[in-house]
């Protein structure tokens, strides 16, 4: 049995197309579990309507806690030998959880993976299966071009969680699902990535995903998650220390672009970005995971946060001209 983990929080305006989807899977195995996280709109509502109308759901209600928290609060209550953590403001593919299983099933894999849907990308660009030694999956899982650390598009096995007593981290603010996912890959011999979509990753929607918004210290706490991934990976996995660090350099130049964006005057919190960026920079100039345009715009920023946050915006306006 599948144990479908769901977090509910304010998004009572796309909960029923993502329960719906859910429910017309062609796999009929599994258990669908909600996380009432304490929503303050009518989601705790619609959730015990919802199950009443079928036996496979179940609802739990909650204090607040966050994200980690309700997933967390999922896997003690799970009863499935799998587990996946969808959002409940996406929606699947009938066949989501019949092909990670199969997948899974087929190339004796301790972790399946599938695609999302990709905005201006066409279906025949998602073609193959994919079969990845720990280190490999690792690298893949930093770069945003590939599956990504999202705890959505997974389907984890529930025994390796609780003998190896993961959890997600409810102390960061964000990539938890990164971190969660770094920490289980360990445990896994061999990752079967298949690059059909499968997931409709819906962004922006203001549930548990955010998009460019100002910064917060919650936001900024993003740059602790890496750190703490490079430390796992600084003994066994020299690569994905590298692409860690790196990450983290990145994400230091998008929040000076979001303090400018957005007229923020934390001096304090902009030192302490600039302060982050600069301890790891020599590491994000040698990384190939990066172009050379991004490193040399990133060298701007040394000299003053504004002086990327100018260049950025220029480049950004001649490409949508260029583009149309």
């Amino acid at each position: 049995m599948i144990s479908v983990i769901v977090p509910i929080y304010n998004v009572e305006e796309f909960i029923d197309r993502s329960i719906n989807s859910l429910l017309q899977q062609t796999y009929h195995d599994y258990e669908l579990i909600l996380i009432d996280d304490g929503s303050p709109d009518n989601c705790p509502g619609i959730c015990d309507e919802w199950v009443k109308k079928d036996k496979r759901i179940k609802v739990i209600h909650k204090q607040n806690g966050g994200l980690s928290s309700a997933r967390n609060c999922g896997i003690e209550n799970a009863k499935g030998r799998f587990i996946i953590f969808p959002d409940p403001d996406d929606f699947v593919e009938p066949n989501y959880l019949e092909k990670l299983l199969a997948v899974r099933k087929e190339y004796d894999a301790d972790l399946s993976i599938c695609e999302r849907f990709h905005i201006n990308k066409a279906l025949d660009e998602y073609k193959g299966v994919f079969v990845m030694d720990t280190e490999a999956a690792l690298e893949k899982l930093m770069k945003p071009e590939y599956y990504c650390g999202f705890a959505w598009n997974k389907l984890f096995d529930l025994d390796v969680i609780r003998n190896n007593n993961l959890r997600f981290n409810e102390e960061l603010g964000m990539a938890q699902d990164l971190h969660f996912c770094v920490r289980y890959f360990q445990y896994c011999k061999k990752i079967a990535y298949d690059t059909t979509p499968l997931y409709h990753y819906c962004v922006d929607t203001g549930g548990v995903t955010s998009g460019d918004t100002p910064l917060t210290p919650r936001k900024i706490s993003g740059l602790l998650t890496y750190k703490k991934i490079a430390e796992i990976a600084h003994d066994k996995y020299p690569r994905v220390e590298e692409i860690s660090y790196s990450s983290l350099c990145k994400l230091c130049l998008k929040y000076m672009v979001i303090y400018y964006k957005f007229k923020m005057n934390s001096k304090e919190m902009l030192i302490n970005i600039k302060k982050e960026f600069c301890e790891f920079r020599k590491i994000f100039y040698r990384c190939d995971a990066y172009s050379a345009a991004d490193k040399r715009f990133a060298r701007l920023a040394v000299i003053h946060p504004y002086l990327y946050y100018t260049a950025n915006r220029i480049e950004w306006h001649i490409t949508h001209l260029i583009n149309g």
